[in-house]
């Protein structure tokens, strides 16, 4: 794995284009599951633990050609290697903190599938992509399941299901959830209502960077809790139809942005524009913030000197070791980052008006 190169890649689930990717950053569908043979992640012992990775990842050599894709010791992989694929949202805090645990990723060269062995559970398998896609995901990543699911022996019940460390995922194991930019509903004072409306539903919602993250920048992960007693097929439609209704709202929230105070939206995203093609100093949440409102004047055509790809690029690259990476610093060299951050990005916004 280069991970110069990765770097320099955009993200899967933040490429161009998708459906509703207005509003829909992106999509992903997760699969809890763990091999029966083995004692669950918390109480294995490190033998167990290096079985769990080695039948992973023979499944996964008949899952994917060699050149579809790759597993990485995650021992082999330095820390800062691994923060990497953390901000590319390819693998969890709690993964890349297990420092102590024999683990592996297993990573599609087009990251829009990957697989984390001995985190919660056993076997993570995540597929992504850009704009509002779950049912497509999930047909996808069904047939990586039954690739693996042919190799493995996976720990089932007859009356609940795949059984899964968390007694939240016992059931079909399985999390779908949608990355929304929300400004609008936010700025017109209706977000409270929408997000009352969805926790009554059972839904979770979420930072950009998944449980235990802040809502930074109007980012707002949204995803199902039950899996008891419901298909996978069940939990995929029952979110699509709410993720839909979501994005509906948003839109007619932008509409009344513009028909109140046209003047007013356009210089919220146009101050944030030049703000960021001017700081000196910025952190990250800030940095955030302001793209939100690029983003917005973006897809409001507020905005059309710079295209959405270009803040897509800055959504990950204004992370930490993104930021180090794609300016040559070194990992453990001592750096204003604030002022790292603001150079690179007033650098990638300076040919844009």
């Amino acid at each position: 794995m280069d991970f110069n190169d990765l770097s320099r890649r955009r993200c899967a689930w933040l490429r161009d284009g998708g459906p509703d990717a207005d509003v829909a950053i992106s999509s992903r569908v997760r699969l809890a599951r763990n091999l029966s043979e083995f004692s669950f992640v918390g109480r294995a012992t490190e033998n167990d633990l290096r079985g769990v990775v080695d039948a992973c990842a023979r499944a996964a050599e008949k899952a994917f050609s060699p050149d579809e894709a790759e597993t990485l010791d995650m021992s082999k992989v330095s820390f800062d290697d691994a923060r990497l694929l953390q901000e590319r949202l390819l693998a969890s805090r709690e993964f890349v903190e297990a420092v102590d645990r024999p683990r592996a990723l297993v990573l599609r060269n087009d990251e829009t599938f990957s697989a984390m062995i001995n985190e919660e559970d056993h076997l993570r398998l995540q597929a992504v992509a850009s704009g509002f896609a779950l049912n497509e995901l999930w047909k996808k990543i069904d047939k990586i399941d039954d690739a693996f699911e042919a190799e493995l022996d996976y720990a089932f019940d007859e009356k609940w299901g795949y059984l899964t460390a968390c007694p939240s995922n016992v059931g079909a194991g399985i999390r779908a959830s949608a990355m929304l930019h929300l400004p609008a509903l936010l700025e017109t004072n209706e977000i409270e209502k929408v997000l009352r409306g969805l926790q009554k539903m059972n839904l979770a919602v979420r930072g950009i960077f998944g449980e235990g993250s802040r809502i930074v920048g109007e980012f707002f992960q949204i995803s199902n809790q039950a899996t008891l007693g419901v298909s996978e097929e069940e939990v995929v439609e029952q979110l699509r139809e709410v993720i839909a209704s979501v994005i509906n709202y948003e839109r007619q929230a932008r509409q009344t942005m513009l028909e109140k105070d046209r003047d007013g939206a356009m210089d919220r995203c146009c101050r944030a524009f030049a703000l960021l093609k001017s700081a000196r100093t910025i952190s990250a949440d800030e940095a955030f913030a302001h793209l939100s409102s690029v983003r917005l004047g973006v897809s409001l055509r507020l905005i059309e000197s710079a295209p959405i790809s270009i803040v897509n690029e800055l959504t990950t690259a204004i992370r930490s070791s993104h930021l180090r990476r794609l300016t040559g610093t070194k990992p453990d060299a001592e750096i204003d980052e604030e002022a790292l951050r603001a150079g690179y990005v007033r650098e990638k916004l300076k040919d844009y008006d």
